[in-house]
């Protein structure tokens, strides 16, 4: 009789632990100044959240508190499906504090300081936005491995794959998130593209090549030819993951395809500077003409182009007695004639301008 007895008993403790086991598990909880949809019931103040409940927020903003004191703030409108350490962004904006990890587009965005916040915003279910905000955030893919480092301020923009993200099971155990630690590195073959400073951990054979990618501030290794001529410049290199440790401070390793230098300011955007205007020739001297209402003084010669004056011959009896005779060089006498001739000519010249002068360009 004893012996049934303690049978029985022992039959329904065991039952007891199946039913406890299968039920759903209390992940915390939800507060909102309005009301709120838990997995499509209407909720108003407060209500217990469970394993894979769907908490939509209404009108208002909604809290949802979770141990440990993280939470997430739902703006109105938005869903999440929410676990015991992590949440899954379905559509709207959300901003996450403390520890609590979120899921948005199959990536894990999660703050690395207690004190820290990360806003996450899903309008349509081609990208989302993330922003850190009083502290640095991380976002890392379903294999765990780190996507993009975002410091205090910085906000990212991250596309979101074809493929539909499907939700973990809501049963009574906690499912692991999908970007959680210690899973295998993702598949090799992925291309991709970076830009930074590219540096050497140590000089020598056995250095290792790294590089800070300007847009995710990400580190990776990289491995190919050529690229000792390019350590201490900014480049953009291009080639394939594959599985291989990693040196350390990084988290890929690159087979580089292509690299080559590129200027920091085409990396960030912007349009390179423009080079300075060459000099341009100085413009030839304005020689003036001569003013047709300005009069030519009196003890002036005659105007150019005008008859030559009739002079009468002067009273060789009246005449004043000839200086003595001074001998010339015929050189001095060619000059003479050479110098007479040549302003003849200016003369002639200039005549023949109607008095006025023209101006030659420099080629």
């Amino acid at each position: 009789m004893l012996v049934k007895l303690q049978s029985a008993i022992s039959l329904f403790t065991c039952g007891c632990l199946v039913s406890v086991a299968a039920s759903p598990s209390n992940v915390g909880f939800v507060v909102t100044s309005g009301q709120v949809q838990v997995d499509g019931a209407i909720v108003h103040g407060n209500s217990t959240l469970f394993q894979g409940n769907v908490v939509q927020a209404g009108d208002a903003t909604s809290d949802l508190i979770f141990p440990g004191g993280s939470n997430l703030l739902l703006q109105p409108g938005a869903a999440v499906e929410v676990f015991r350490d992590y949440g899954v962004l379905q559509h709207g904006a959300v901003t996450e504090r403390g520890l609590h990890a979120l899921v948005a587009g199959g990536l894990k965005v999660s703050s690395l300081s207690p004190q820290g916040a990360v806003f996450v915003d899903m309008q349509d279910r081609s990208h989302f936005e993330v922003a850190a905000q009083g502290g640095s955030a991380e976002v890392r893919n379903p294999a765990g491995v780190l996507v993009a480092r975002l410091e205090a301020g910085k906000t990212l923009t991250f596309g979101i794959q074809d493929s539909p993200q499907t939700a973990p099971a809501a049963t009574g155990q906690q499912t692991p998130p999908p970007a959680a630690s210690g899973q295998a590195s993702p598949p090799t073959g992925s291309q991709l593209t970076v830009h930074g400073i590219l540096r050497k951990d140590h000089p020598g054979r056995y250095g290792h090549f790294l590089l800070t990618d300007l847009t995710s501030n990400v580190t990776y290794e990289l491995q190919g030819p050529g690229l000792d001529d390019l350590v201490g410049a900014s480049v953009e290199a291009t080639g394939s993951t594959f599985e291989a440790t990693p040196a350390q401070g990084a988290s890929q390793v690159i087979s580089v395809s292509d690299a080559h230098q590129m200027p920091l300011s085409e990396i960030r955007g912007g349009t390179p500077t423009p080079a300075p205007p060459a000099a341009e020739a100085p413009p030839p001297p304005n020689i003036p003409g001569p003013s047709p209402e300005t009069a030519p003084p009196t003890n002036a010669g005659p105007m150019a182009g005008a008859p030559p004056e009739t002079t009468t011959p002067p009273d060789v009896s009246t005449a004043p007695p000839s200086p003595p005779f001074v001998t010339h060089s015929d050189t001095a006498k060619i000059l003479i004639i050479v110098g007479i001739a040549a302003g003849a000519a200016v003369g002639v010249a200039v005549g023949l301008a109607g008095g006025k002068s023209s101006t030659v360009s420099p080629e």
